[in-house]
């Protein structure tokens, strides 16, 4: 369970800094941008530890799948932080773990306990509660809002990429894992940067500020990516994925301390939802 919390801070740091860099250079450049970042990184710890990339040779299938599903489903998210209401976006994203444990019991054929079941839905629930204001919500949804439709593409997509991603570490280890998917990833882009040069070149008259955060959320990414990659290699997937969907509390703490947002009171009975899930989840561990 501790891969999927700390996994869950580098993902709501992620969220926090794409949605500020993603305002200000747009949703393709900060993923491009990040990404990048995010792959020099990978590829420094694989020269670093001399990890064989031998093993990638029988999932090629894998590696390359997981890396469309990715691509696509970083670009469907920093597109719905960009265009928000972060109010419907957050909440949505957060049940990614729903599709991915779902694809773990299906196919890995992982059993978990009533009881981790259990806390995994109550930590998921308490997640959507706390990280959105439910009226805003309820209008978003009415009103269609702009962020819907990518928020829910993503939602999708981060569930199947990170079954994938847990099964290519199971086979190959979690650094050469994570290096195939990121230049996979990479490699997915291309058409992206291709097709729509003008929005990548949006960073040039943003600043240094922009650019930072953009590059600061592939770090944060990574963080996240690399615990979880190396939390389901050593540990139940489905436990890893149900703790590292809380990641929307991060964001949600951030927005309340620095940018002064008040909490409304479905979000206090979500923290306590949030924690009886997490309580539930430690006891099916031990």
């Amino acid at each position: 369970m501790i891969f999927g919390l700390i996994a869950a801070v580098g993902w709501g740091l992620t969220d926090f800094f794409a949605a500020t860099a993603g305002r200000r250079v747009g949703s393709i450049a900060t993923v491009v941008l990040g990404q990048t970042m995010s792959w020099a990184f990978i590829t420094s710890v694989l020269l670093i530890s001399g990890t064989s990339l031998q093993p990638l040779h029988a999932i090629v299938w894998l590696i390359l799948l997981n890396g469309a599903f990715t691509a696509s489903s970083y670009f469907t998210h920093f597109r719905a932080l960009e265009l928000g209401p972060v109010a419907v976006v957050s909440p949505i994203g957060a049940a990614y773990a729903v599709v991915g444990v779902a694809l773990t019991i299906i196919f890995i054929h992982e059993h978990p306990s009533a009881l981790e079941l259990v806390g995994a839905g109550v930590t998921i629930t308490g997640v959507m509660l706390v990280s959105t204001d439910i009226r805003a919500l309820r209008a978003g949804i009415r009103g269609h809002a702009p962020g819907l439709p990518w928020a829910l593409a993503s939602m999708v997509g981060f569930g199947v990429a990170a079954f994938l991603l847990a099964s290519a570490s199971r086979h190959a280890g979690w650094v050469a894992a994570m290096w195939g998917s990121r230049m996979a990833q990479l490699i997915c882009y291309l058409p992206l940067v291709l097709l729509r040069p003008a929005e990548l070149r949006r960073y040039r008259g943003a600043g240094g500020a922009a650019i930072a955060l953009a590059m600061a959320a592939g770090l944060a990414d990574i963080l996240g990516v690399a615990v979880f990659s190396y939390g389901t290699q050593k540990g139940s997937v489905s436990m890893v994925l149900a703790a590292s969907a809380v990641f929307p509390l991060i964001a949600v703490a951030l927005s309340y301390i620095y940018l002064k947002e008040r909490l409304v009171p479905n979000q206090y009975a979500g923290i306590v939802v949030v924690v009886t899930g997490l309580v539930l989840l430690g006891l099916s561990s031990s």
